[in-house]
Order: C-alpha cells, then structure tokens, then sequence
C-alpha cells in the first residue's frame, strides 16, 4: 500500500507518475476495477476527477506475488483449495487455472477474506456444486473475531439488506424497506476476553458482505474490517485484514447425483484469528 498527494490531474496520469516504470496502464486498470484505489478514503473507479493535495492510496507494492495453491483435497471432479486474503477470488482463480487448466470458478469471497474455496474439474461437477451452492444445501461457516462481547453466547439476526452499487458496499435495516432483502445470520460465540469474541457464523441467506454488514449493524463490528469497522480500533489490533475466514463447508448430494460419494463431505481449516 502507498499514499500520496494529488497535483490536481487525471487519476491514471497520478498513479503512473507516482509509480513510474514500475507499473503499467493495464495494471493501473485492474486496480482500479478491483476497488484497489482510494481517494480521500474512499474507494474509487477511474471516472474520478482529483483535486490539488487530495489524498490517494493504492493497494499495490509495486510488484505482483507469486500466488501460493495450498490444495485441501482433489480429486477427478473436486477441487479445494485455501485463498489467502488480499487477493481477489478472480485474481486467486487466474493462479488455480495455471496449475489446473480445467478449473471452473463456482463461487466468490472477499478480497480479504480468506478460507476454502470449491472448484469444479469438469462441467458436470460444475453443474452439481453450482446446484449446491445456489439452492444452500451446502453448509458454510465462518469464523470472525469482533469488537465487543456479545448479547448471548448463540442468536439467529435478522435483518435487511440493500446494495449501493456506486460505494460498493451496503445498508442495512433492522425493518423492511423498499428495495431491501431480508438477511438471515447465526452465530455462536467459540471465546470471549472481555474486548473482542471469536464467532462460529453461519448463512441462512447469502448475500453480499452480508457477514460483515449484519455484524456491524449490531455494533459487532469484524475487526480488520476497513469498510465497516473503526479505523482508530483496526490500528489498535494492527489489523491489516479483516479477520474472517471461510473455516468450514459440508457437501451434500441428492442420492442420483454424480458427486454422491462426496456426500456429507466436511472439509475444515482453523481461523487465522
């Protein structure tokens, strides 16, 4: 990450002076697509207009990392992997092909989240955990460290949720609105010092950041977590990333289908609390 102060010109034209040869125009576009670069504060796209001595922070150390597979399980149909945090599930998925030219992408996590993630080897185990994902007869859980103790040791919250595609991120009610859907979050709490808890969470519904928000929204905030979070406490806790980790994912198949052998497959990692 590097900040700098603007001299009132084009966006693209501040970065790439700022970087020098050390970057290029299309990597300057693939940061800023991938929300890589604040201005003020605040995330933007390369529409922005700089002013004079505006603030600006882009993501990028000046060189791209080797990205590590660490392979969970694998077999003709399957494959498990671990995606670090601080890189995009997009990005993460570009390194996997490399190593496994058949991989098909099923589904995405934050940026800086990290945990298991699933990928189809062919097109009918595709089809299949496309299925499981989309209809949530699979069983994801979360493991988030929080600001604060919570109200009771497990809950089921319920909320509202509504995108606000132009800040990239989203809003939450505790009543029905116009144009919000409902959200459902469990959690339980695994331990507790007094200043943070460390949460089991779970999805009843799926939807975006809904962890992050929903959490939040309860004045339980994921530490680490830039958007949603309290910069002066993610200092505190030198917290680089949001610590939330896809820590556990149960398959399961409908008895004809052809990854019923990996029915009730559970596949864990420990948190990186």
């Amino acid at each position: 990450m590097k900040k700098f102060y603007s001299l009132g010109d084009n966006l693209i034209k501040e970065i790439s002076r700022f970087y020098g040869d050390k970057i290029t125009y299309g990597k300057i576009m693939k940061l800023l697509r991938r929300k890589d670069v604040k201005v003020n504060g605040e995330r933007v796209n390369k529409d922005v207009k700089t002013r004079k001595n505006d603030e600006i922070t882009v993501y990028y150390d000046g060189e791209d990392k080797k990205v590590e597979i660490k392979v969970i399980y694998a077999d003709d149909n399957l494959l498990v992997t671990y995606k670090p945090k601080g890189i995009t599930s997009e990005d993460f998925y570009n390194a996997v092909k490399e190593k496994y030219e058949s991989a098909i992408f099923t589904h995405r996590l934050d940026r800086n989240t990290d945990g298991i993630t699933l990928f189809a080897l062919n097109d009918i185990a595709y089809g299949e955990l496309f299925d499981g994902l989309k209809n949530r007869t699979f069983d994801k859980r979360y493991t988030a460290t929080v600001c604060g103790v919570m109200p009771k040791n497990a809950d089921r919250l319920t909320a509202y949720l509504k995108k606000d595609e132009k800040a990239a991120k989203v809003e939450i009610s505790a009543t029905p609105k116009k144009g919000y859907e409902k959200i459902i979050t469990d959690y339980e709490v695994l331990s507790c010092d007094g200043e943070t808890s460390v949460l089991r969470v779970g999805l009843i519904t799926g939807k975006t950041h809904q962890i992050r928000a929903h959490l939040a929204f309860t004045g339980h905030f994921i530490i680490g977590d830039g958007k949603y979070g309290k910069e002066e406490i993610n200092r505190r806790y030198k917290a680089k990333y949001q610590l939330l980790t896809a820590t556990e994912i149960t398959l399961r198949f409908a008895g004809n289908s052809p990854l019923y052998y990996l029915n009730d497959k559970k596949f864990t990692i420990e948190g990186t609390i």
